[in-house]
């Protein structure tokens, strides 16, 4: 008998396993310390689009949305799985903190090898998805909010770099860049649940605001992408970098090792290029 899911368990899917499974579905070798493969992403992949694999990935990576959160108010998740009905459960690293968990997401190694062990923003200078894609002669770029971890760790690589003043214009410049239908990798970054549930609570009435503004904001992505990228296989992707906790001071916070913070669920979808 299956074991049913709790609260106090911990994701098994390593969250270092998905540049892995993102280098693999774009038929690109992964980066040098690319710890595994999330193999069940890419058998939803290949299952999607008949054994090819994509050509082109829109990743949103909303900040600090958890499994909990995702739980508690699953309602507000139903717009992003029309677009995104892939569920991946996965296990964030320690200490689970933005620059920490990004830079786990995108070079597929542990925080002892990208280097970046606490709250801090260098520049990581171990090879990441990004160095894979621009090897392989794909281009990428990121779209994040002004001195964010995502506008700095992945710096000083031959991409484009669109920092912007907030999430509202990230997103905007997201659409306008897939419109363009000239990068093959986007990353779009946004941090206005995080932002809230810091100065109040993950589960204040600005939190739950934030999250459905990060859900529609997934749902005008995808949309972009089916109007604009109809000659490519597009997988896209709402990945969360960490979760959340309340403290006893009633603030919302994240850094622990439990399961509130450590525990993860992305949603992925492909768009299959349409054919006449």
């Amino acid at each position: 008998m299956k074991k049913q899911f709790s609260e106090q368990d911990f994701h098994s899917m390593p969250l270092t396993h998905l540049t892995g499974a993102l280098c693999k579905i774009m038929n690109v070798q992964a980066p040098k310390h690319s710890e595994g493969v999330n193999e069940p992403l890419c058998d939803y992949v290949m299952q999607q689009t008949d054994g090819r694999g994509v050509d082109r990935v829109l990743m949103f990576n909303p900040d600090a949305i958890g499994t909990y959160t995702y739980k508690k108010y699953s309602d507000k998740f139903d717009i992003v799985k029309q677009y995104a009905p892939f569920e991946s459960d996965m296990l964030t690293v320690f200490p689970p903190k933005t620059p920490v968990c990004f830079g786990s997401m995108y070079t597929g190694a542990s925080p002892e090898v990208h280097g970046i062990q606490h709250y801090e923003k260098p520049v990581i200078k171990i090879d990441s998805v990004f160095d894979a894609l621009i090897r392989s002669g794909k281009k990428p770029c990121i779209v994040a909010v002004k001195n964010s971890s995502m506008a700095k760790i992945f710096l000083q690589r031959d991409m484009d770099y669109y920092l912007e003043d907030y999430d509202n214009e990230a997103v905007t410049r997201a659409i306008s860049l897939i419109k363009e239908d000239k990068y093959d990798f986007i990353c779009v970054y946004n941090q206005e649940f995080d932002d809230v549930m810091h100065r109040s609570h993950p589960d204040s009435k600005r939190s739950q605001k934030a999250i459905d503004h990060y859900n529609a904001s997934m749902q005008l992505l995808a949309q972009a992408v089916k109007e604009n990228w109809k000659n490519h296989d597009t997988l896209i992707g709402y990945a969360p970098d960490h979760g959340t906790h309340r403290e006893w001071y009633l603030l919302g916070q994240h850094g622990k090792n439990i399961p509130r913070d450590m525990n993860i669920t992305h949603f992925y979808g492909v768009i299959p290029k349409q054919t006449n």
